[in-house]
C-alpha cells in the first residue's frame, strides 16, 4: 500500500504556487502527512545582491541577505492560511542556489513521498512546455511529482 508521509511543496510566490500549496495541504490532510514548504533564493539573485553590495549599493551583503531571507520566510508563511494549516505539521525551508537542484536535494533529504509543484510561468509556448524548474523536478525526482497546471480564472 502506498503511504504518503512527507510532502514537499516548493513555492515561488506566484499565483500558481498558491494553487500548489492548496493541493499539497489537501493531500497532507488526506494522508496525515507532514508538509515541507520550501523556497529557493536563486543563485542569480544572491550574485546580484553581492555585486551591488561590493559596489556600495544598499549596504552590507550579509545584512541584505538576512533581510531577504526574513522576507521570503514571511511570504512562505503567508501562503498558508491558518484555516488551511489547522492540524497539519508544516516545516518551512529556505535555500539558496539553483532551484531545481535544491528542490531535488531537499526531497532526498526529507525522504519526500510526494512533491507538489506549480507549473512555472507562462510564455508563448506555455501550453506545450512545463516551466524549467518544474520540468527539472519531474525529470530528476525519485518520488512522484504532482504538477499543478497554470489556469487563468
Amino acid at each position: 500500500m502506498i503511504q504518503i508521509r512527507n510532502i514537499l511543496i516548493p513555492v515561488d510566490f506566484s499565483e500558481n504556487s498558491q494553487k500548489a500549496v492548496e493541493y499539497g495541504l489537501f493531500m497532507a490532510r488526506s494522508h496525515g502527512a507532514k508538509v515541507y514548504m520550501m523556497h529557493v533564493i536563486s543563485q542569480r539573485v544572491v550574485d546580484a545582491i553581492h555585486e551591488l553590495s561590493i559596489k556600495g549599493y544598499k549596504g552590507d551583503f550579509v545584512e541584505i541577505m538576512r533581510n531577504v531571507r526574513q522576507d521570503r520566510e514571511k511570504e512562505m508563511r503567508s501562503l498558508v492560511a491558518s484555516s488551511m494549516a489547522d492540524g497539519l505539521e508544516i516545516e518551512f525551508i529556505l535555500k539558496e542556489g539553483k532551484p531545481g537542484t535544491e528542490i531535488i536535494d531537499v526531497a532526498k533529504e526529507i525522504k519526500a513521498d510526494l512533491i507538489v509543484i506549480g507549473h512555472q510561468g507562462r510564455s508563448a509556448l506555455g501550453d506545450i512546455l512545463l516551466g524549467s524548474v518544474a520540468q527539472y523536478v519531474v525529470n530528476h525526482a525519485l518520488s512522484p511529482v504532482l504538477v499543478v497546471p497554470y489556469r487563468e480564472d
